[in-house]
């Protein structure tokens, strides 16, 4: 029964809204990482009410076939929907600048375009990339909006803002020699290649499955940095003529 199968998921999506205090350490991680472990989540699934009779190995899997959850570890599932909302500290360095994802959407010949991304796609995508062999996710260092991974030696934030997404990428590398800076360039172009390739692949994959192919037809997926002109709309820069 599909209506039941949906009340039983919305329990575990509205964990935030748990009215009391979990009493397990499962249904605590999961309410503060998003982590569900096949090796203590039946207390997580007696506090939150779900229906003994459904087997909730297979609900898990259910949760993993419709993309609500990223098996990162065999036996451990990753819901970034479920995730509080915080304050995950993002390295501030002045040469490092987000490189945001949205859709144009193309109006009437008179009317500007709008730049905009619908909201669901981030969740989606997180998980998206959190089930990639390359991407390794850290729960405990995300909230829901603001998802960290690691890439190789790399750190990738992946944070959903207001009609975008944005990506900021660190090396965690310290003090290089010539020949290993120039190794290390290598390695840092080849990448942001990588991940730039699995983000836009990823974008477009949740955008179907979300909203449907028809809707890809009618936008394009622009890449790049806020421009800073000063004007009330936000949007990207653009190559001057």
């Amino acid at each position: 029964n599909a209506n039941i199968l949906y009340k039983e998921i919305s329990k575990l999506l509205a964990i935030q809204y748990h009215p009391e205090f979990p009493v397990a350490k499962a249904t605590r991680r999961y309410k503060q990482t998003g982590i569900i472990r096949m090796e203590d989540h039946e207390d997580l699934f007696v506090e939150v009410g779900i229906r003994p009779d459904i087997p909730s190995e297979w609900l898990l899997e259910v949760l993993h076939f419709v993309n609500l959850s990223a098996k990162v570890q065999p036996g451990v599932y990753f819901l970034p929907i479920v995730l509080p909302y915080g304050t995950t500290p993002v390295p501030d360095l002045p040469v490092v600048r987000s490189i945001c994802f949205a859709y144009n959407f193309r109006r009437k010949k008179f009317s500007k375009d709008l730049l905009d991304l619908p909201r669901g796609i981030f969740c989606k995508l997180a998980v998206h990339l959190a089930d990639k062999k390359d991407w390794r996710s850290c729960p405990e260092e995300s909230d829901r909006s603001t998802i960290r991974f690691l890439y190789g030696s790399l750190e990738v934030y992946l944070m959903e803002k207001p009609g975008r997404n944005e990506v900021a990428i660190f090396s965690s590398e310290g003090t290089l020699t010539n020949d290993s800076q120039a190794d290390h360039l290598k390695y840092l172009h080849e990448s942001c290649k990588l991940i730039k390739k699995d983000l836009e692949e990823g974008i477009q994959k949740v955008s179907q499955s979300l909203i449907g192919g028809e809707f890809l037809k009618r936008v394009n997926l622009h890449i790049g940095f806020l421009c800073n002109c000063g004007k009330a709309t936000t949007h990207l820069a653009t190559l001057s003529e």
